[in-house]
């Protein structure tokens, strides 16, 4: 066991070099809680389970002269908080009907991260960095009278938070990282319009080698009906896609009350 005697210095941009262009996977899993009405406690409402197959590229950059990219592909499937099983169909309160339940199916999601260097200070083998990242923007489903029970309102406005641990080699011990986000209830739930329902999703994340040894339910579910999502291409000109397009994009499914995801091939 190191002492760690000396602080230690690493920019964030090594992980983008030291994975350029390789096929990565992530496991992520946890609890989703919901708070029906302000005056009522918080309710763990599902479990989640999901996964990332991600590539990362270092790119030269006008400002900065070097910046890291990432692409995902991205899968969360809604589970009974008691038995862990896929749920494929709600019973929503406010319809008084099983409801389809949208998964998380974000086929593409891309960004780019700048140059950052981080100290791990001596004696210690890690660092926690947390980033909180606000959200307020008009809701995509707003002013449009077919989605009115499908919108929690004109704006949506949540919160998401990424820990990660910034760690030497030989760290041990190391906590998972952590994704959390507040935000509106989601639009498959048909609360109807303005409804003060709020969500908390809570997850852990890996890392693993490969994508058998994602959760297997996933594993299983994307060979079988959405086999894009084992590979990460290497470029793309798709716009992100998040889970109220995704909604929207797929809403005559959900009305004929198909199961999701929808099959995707290509």
């Amino acid at each position: 066991m190191s002492d760690y005697l000396d602080d230690y210095e690493l920019n964030n941009l090594d992980f983008y070099r030291k994975n350029h262009g390789l096929q990565l996977y992530y496991n992520w899993c946890g609890e989703i809680w919901w708070q029906e009405k302000l005056d009522l406690p918080k309710e763990k409402l599902f479990s989640i389970i999901g996964m990332n197959a991600t590539k990362v590229f270092i790119k030269s950059h006008p400002e900065y002269g070097e910046a890291g990219y990432r692409i995902n592909r991205e899968l969360g499937l809604f589970c009974d908080p008691v038995t862990q099983e896929i749920l494929h169909f709600w019973n929503s309160p406010k319809a008084n009907q099983a409801v389809p339940v949208v998964h998380i199916a974000n086929r593409i999601v891309q960004g780019s991260v700048k140059p950052r260097k981080y100290v791990i200070p001596k004696g210690t083998g890690f660092i926690t960095s947390v980033i909180e990242v606000p959200l307020e923007y008009p809701h995509p489903l707003a002013g449009d009278s077919k989605y009115l029970d499908y919108c929690p309102g004109e704006k949506f406005k949540g919160v998401e938070y990424f820990t990660s641990n910034i760690c030497r080699p030989d760290a041990c011990n190391v906590p998972p990282a952590q994704w959390a986000r507040d935000c509106p209830w989601m639009p498959w739930m048909k609360l109807g319009y303005g409804h003060p329902a709020k969500l908390r999703f809570e997850t852990t994340i890996s890392r693993v080698n490969s994508f058998e040894e994602l959760n297997p339910k996933l594993v299983k579910l994307v060979r079988e009906k959405v086999p894009i999502y084992e590979f990460t291409p290497t470029e793309s000109d798709e716009q992100n896609m998040t889970s109220i397009q995704y909604f929207k994009k797929h809403f005559e499914s959900y009305l004929k009350g198909d199961v999701f995801p929808i099959e995707e091939t290509s």
